[in-house]
C-alpha cells in the first residue's frame, strides 16, 4: 500500500512539474547539459576551435579542413564524371579552334570558286564549289579547312634587316592616306580560320563539298588547305625551367586594348622551345628621363618591370605561336614584352 502511495505522488509531481531538470555542470569552461553528456562531452575534454580540426588520410599526410571550404570538392567531381575534363576539352577545342596564327610559309590545294543560289557567303551547311577533284587525288569524304590570309604583320618593336621582305603600310597624313615602307622586321600573314568542309561528290577539276563547321563567313575566294583537328595540348607539356623572352606582335581583330579572352600572337615558336600549356607573363618597362632640362634627347633610366597580365599558349608554329590572354591587370597592346613565367605548378 505504501509503495503505491508512492508512486502515485512520483506521478502526481511529473504531471504538476513537467520534466526534470539537470543542473548544469561546469567542467574546462564548457557548460554540460544532460544532452551534452549523452554526446560524450566530459569536464575534462578540450575542444578544438572551429576550422581547426586535423583529419587524418589513410592514417598517414593529415589533412586540413577549413570552415567552409571543400578541399576535395573537385576530385570527388571528377570521380562521379569520369569524363568531365573530356568535355572541358572539347569545349576549349571549339573556342580555340578559330584563334588563328601568324604564318610566312602556308601553301593552298584550293580555294571556293562558287556558292550555290549565287549567295555572296555562307555559314552552312550549304554545299560550295572547289577548284579541286580527282586530278589532285582526292577522295569523296576528305575534309578540307578553308581560311583566308588577313594582313600582313611586320614586327611593331624590332626593325627589318636591309634583306627582309620590303612592306609598304598605310598611314595617314592630315585627311590622305600614304602608301609609305614598313621599318618593322616581317613576321608572316595573319591565317584566319574560316571554317571546315568535306568533299560530297568528284569531279576532275571541280568538286562538290558541303560546310560541315563554320566560324565565320565562308566566301569565294577563300583558300583551303587538308584538314586537321584541332586538339588542346595546354595539359600535355609542363615545363618550369625556360629562359624565353619576346614580344606580342598582334592580335586577333586588331584590339587596340587587349584584355582577359582574347587572342594575341607571339614572335616566338617552336624553334624557340615554346608549347602549348606555356605561360608568359607580358610586361612593360616604365622609366624616367633625366637630365631633361638642358638635353634634347633626354636620358632614360628604366624602373623595375610592371606586370600587366598573363597569356597562355595554344598553338605553335616554327617561329610564332598564339596565345590566349588568361590574367589581365590593365589592357595590353601590340607591342609589350612577354616573358615565360616560371612556377612548380603552371596550371
Amino acid at each position: 500500500m505504501k509503495m503505491l502511495i508512492s508512486l502515485g505522488l512520483l506521478f502526481v509531481s511529473i504531471m504538476h512539474g513537467g520534466v526534470f531538470v539537470v543542473q548544469p555542470a561546469w567542467g574546462n569552461d564548457l557548460k554540460a547539459t544532460f544532452e551534452n553528456e549523452v554526446a560524450g562531452i566530459t569536464p575534462g575534454m578540450e575542444i578544438l576551435p572551429s576550422g581547426k580540426g586535423m583529419l587524418s588520410e589513410n592514417g598517414n599526410r593529415p589533412m586540413v579542413a577549413d570552415s567552409g571550404s571543400y578541399p576535395n570538392f573537385k576530385n570527388r567531381s571528377t570521380a562521379k564524371n569520369p569524363d568531365f575534363s573530356a568535355r572541358k576539352k572539347i569545349i576549349a577545342e571549339r573556342k580555340y579552334a578559330n584563334a588563328g596564327f601568324i604564318s610566312s610559309d602556308i601553301v593552298s590545294v584550293g580555294k571556293v570558286t562558287k556558292l550555290f543560289e549565287d549567295k555572296q557567303g555562307t555559314t552552312g551547311p550549304d554545299e560550295i564549289f572547289v577548284d579541286i577533284g580527282k586530278r589532285q587525288g582526292i577522295e569523296k569524304g576528305d575534309r578540307f579547312t578553308v581560311y583566308s590570309l588577313d594582313r600582313y604583320i611586320y614586327h611593331p618593336v624590332l626593325r627589318g634587316g636591309m634583306f627582309d621582305k620590303l612592306g609598304e603600310y598605310t598611314r595617314r597624313t592630315g585627311y590622305e592616306y600614304k602608301i609609305v615602307p614598313h621599318p618593322g622586321k616581317p613576321v608572316g600573314h595573319r591565317v584566319m580560320i574560316q571554317g571546315v568542309i568535306e568533299i560530297t561528290e568528284l569531279g576532275d577539276e571541280v568538286s562538290y563539298a558541303r560546310v560541315v563547321k563554320a566560324y565565320d563567313t565562308i566566301v569565294i575566294g577563300h583558300l583551303l588547305t587538308p584538314y586537321k583537328k584541332f586538339e588542346d595540348r595546354t595539359s600535355e607539356f609542363s615545363e618550369t625551367d625556360k629562359s624565353i623572352e619576346g614580344y606580342i606582335v598582334a592580335s586577333k581583330g586588331d584590339k587596340i586594348g587587349i584584355s582577359d579572352g582574347d587572342f594575341v600572337y607571339i614572335d616566338k615558336g617552336l624553334e624557340d622551345e615554346v608549347r602549348p600549356g606555356d605561360r608568359f607573363e607580358v610586361y612593360r618597362v616604365p622609366n624616367v628621363e633625366e637630365n631633361a632640362w638642358y638635353n634634347f634627347e633626354p636620358e632614360k633610366k628604366p624602373l623595375l618591370p610592371f606586370v600587366l597580365g598573363e597569356i597562355k599558349i595554344i598553338d605553335t608554329q616554327k617561329k610564332t605561336a598564339t596565345a590566349i590572354v588568361v590574367k589581365s591587370r590593365i589592357d595590353m597592346v601590340i607591342g609589350n614584352s612577354i616573358r615565360f613565367k616560371r612556377s612548380d605548378h603552371p596550371g
